[in-house]
């Protein structure tokens, strides 16, 4: 951990065998920190690869979720990191993120007024055929009629206001839950271009439709309705959105 005058930030970063992932994730992360005070909160969750002895190398706090008792193990993760953080922010960055130096010292300032949560821009990194396909989906927000919405991966939050809302819940749509949650309070979450952050994940179509899945059954959960998933589904070319949807309603009425 670095000291300065600067207040205490918690970064929060979970794993699941994210070996693949450590060494690029880790440099980044620790040059966006430089000067700052920080505390890293490594959330390796059931890790059966070599990711927790490759992050043993960079010196952050490493804490072990053993088993998953949520139906998002995710979730569930950031909540177990969430229960360690110290700092007056909250980072939350994935150990698939690709990070700039500037993320912390940019984002940080805009956390001021009622603002308590800012994303960067996630930008898929265009290495692979089925991450350059899905860069250039991600070109067509331009044109969405909301635009692009804001994503939990890379993003700073004011930890009094993760207090108030008890931090992070068991739902799918982790983001947009908690989005919600702090506009309940009053809060407002925003996201920047300024800053850009690259999803160093490799895509296949099964992890997509997967994603998509996942997406309609958070929608399901935090109270979207049908027809807005049902639009969103076609006008974003994102069908399984709405099977996902589908399938948390049919479990409901069961």
């Amino acid at each position: 951990m670095e000291t300065s005058s600067s207040p205490l930030i918690s970064v929060i970063s979970c794993a699941h065998n994210e070996e693949e992932y450590v060494d690029k994730f880790f440099p980044n992360l620790l040059n966006a920190l430089k000067n700052l005070s920080y505390e890293i909160i490594f959330v390796a969750d059931r890790c059966t690869d070599d990711t927790v002895e490759k992050a043993k190398k960079y010196n952050v706090k490493i804490v072990e979720k053993k088993q998953k008792k949520w139906i998002n193990g995710y979730a569930e993760s950031l909540q177990f990191g969430f229960s360690y953080a110290k700092g007056m922010y909250v980072g939350i960055v994935d150990v698939d993120m690709i990070i700039p130096s500037n993320f912390f010292k940019d984002v940080m300032p805009m956390l001021r007024g009622n603002v308590a949560s800012v994303a960067a821009q996630v930008i898929t990194y265009p290495d692979t055929l089925w991450n350059r396909l899905m860069y250039a989906w991600e070109k067509t927000y331009r044109f969405a009629p909301l635009g692009r919405g804001r994503y939990g991966a890379a993003r700073v939050i004011l930890k009094k206001a993760l207090d108030e809302i008890n931090g992070f819940r068991d739902v799918f749509a982790t983001d947009t839950d908690l989005d919600i949650r702090l506009a309940e309070r009053g809060y407002r979450s925003v996201s920047t271009s300024a800053v850009k952050v690259y999803h160093a994940r490799h895509m296949s179509l099964e992890s997509m439709v997967n994603g998509q899945i996942r997406m309609g059954r958070g929608r399901y959960m935090v109270g979207y309705g049908f027809m807005r998933t049902m639009g969103h589904a076609i006008f974003r070319f994102r069908p399984f959105i709405l099977g996902g949807w589908l399938m948390e309603w049919i479990k409901k009425v069961e």
